[in-house]
């Protein structure tokens, strides 16, 4: 399944911003009352996450996120981490919570999906 696809099959939920969304790389913005069905469907897409929020990373799930990450240089404890092989590529999703609100806000987690170069 490709990231249009699956941005598609998303397409009843709301996104807050989408700052990319093309064939190798997706990253959109979206709120976290619709967090749960998100994570249905990119469980439905991926199968079970490799990495839940709540549980530290391995070496293997920093690598593969090295290069989406913030200032840590790859996915967090409470972070959500996805894979799969999709056509013969590695294919994976990340959710990551906000952890700054301005008040007044809907609270937001950034989805990020990338296909991984080899």
């Amino acid at each position: 399944m490709t990231l249009p696809e699956i941005v598609k099959k998303c397409s009843e939920l709301r996104i807050a911003e989408v700052i990319s969304n093309n064939v190798l790389y997706v990253e959109l913005v979206i709120y976290k009352e619709e967090f749960d069905r998100w994570n249905e469907i990119l469980t439905e897409v991926f199968g079970p996450a490799i990495k839940p929020a709540g549980i530290e990373p391995t070496d293997e799930h920093l690598n593969l996120t090295k290069n989406y990450g913030g200032v840590q240089g790859g996915i967090l404890k409470e972070q959500t981490l996805f894979k799969m092989t999709s056509e013969g590529r590695t294919v994976i999703a990340m959710f990551w919570p906000w952890q700054c609100i301005e008040e007044g806000e809907e609270e937001k987690v950034t989805l990020k999906m990338a296909v991984l170069r080899k």
